[in-house]
């Protein structure tokens, strides 16, 4: 297992495909390495509407999800050998801000990893992909964090 004190490896989750890629990827690095990995996981918290109990319904229903999704890579980093180490973020803006965000305050990082896309079409061709926009805000609020892009398999 990898030493508390060593800087990890921040991947981030969101259960698709491309994101476990990325995940295995850090995994096999921080095997690799010696180093930790932080998983994030981030809850978008978005207001339905006049109703407080669907805003309420539709929030536990993320945070069980990004249970299992968290709990899913603990089981994976352990198997592995890897000190997995989870975090949920919760925002109300776009995930990539509680990315960058957790970035700027975690300190040193050995690097953040990244699949190429996440869950959805719309997500990922009309709005702009969360890997784009946490790229470009990396190098424009000069982060000292490389980021590595692992590319979606032929299946995705």
């Amino acid at each position: 297992m990898a030493g508390t004190q060593s800087k990890p490896i921040v991947v981030a989750v969101d259960g698709s495909a491309p994101s476990w890629e990325a995940f295995d990827t850090a995994v096999s690095l921080a095997k690799l390495m010696g180093r930790p990995i932080d998983v994030l996981h981030v809850i978008q918290l978005v207001k339905a509407g006049y109703f407080a109990f669907i805003d309420r319904h539709l929030q536990e229903e993320h945070e069980a999800l990004a249970r299992q999704i968290l709990a899913e890579a603990q089981e994976r980093g352990k198997q592995a050998g890897v000190e997995v180490r989870t975090h949920l973020l919760e925002t109300e803006k776009d995930p990539t801000s509680a990315i960058l965000e957790y970035l700027e305050q975690a300190g040193e990082v050995k690097f953040l990893v990244l699949g190429t896309h996440g869950h959805g079409f719309i997500a990922r061709h009309l709005l702009g992909s969360v890997t784009e926009r946490v790229i470009r805000e990396v190098t424009s609020r000069g982060l000292k964090v490389p980021v590595l892009i692992v590319p979606a398999g032929e299946t995705n």
